[in-house]
């Protein structure tokens, strides 16, 4: 596992970029399950997905070695930060006067 992170190729900032996301979201929606939360009622919340992508991103380009994955991982915020967007003001969970 570690040999597959260490490679400098785009599969890996994908992989490493959406899982942290994802693994992100999969705990913050068994939690509010678990709490018996409504999921669309705290809908914001689901922005913090991009601080582990951050300290991912962090990692990657504090090292210098490995641009294809950070360049990838840096495409990978903008595209999902963007659809976020999208999506909470589509939803009016966010609302800007």
């Amino acid at each position: 596992m570690k040999k597959f992170f260490a490679q400098d190729k785009i599969i890996v900032g994908l992989v490493a970029g959406l899982g942290a996301e994802l693994g992100f979201c999969l705990a913050l929606a068994l939690g509010l399950m678990i709490a018996g939360e409504p999921l669309m009622a705290h809908v914001r919340w689901f922005g913090g997905m991009f601080i582990p992508l951050i300290l991912v991103l962090h990692h990657y380009a504090k090292g210098r070695t490995q641009l294809r994955v950070t360049k990838t991982l840096i495409v990978v915020f903008f595209v999902t930060f963007l659809a976020f967007m999208f999506y909470i003001l589509k939803t009016k969970a966010l609302v800007l006067q």
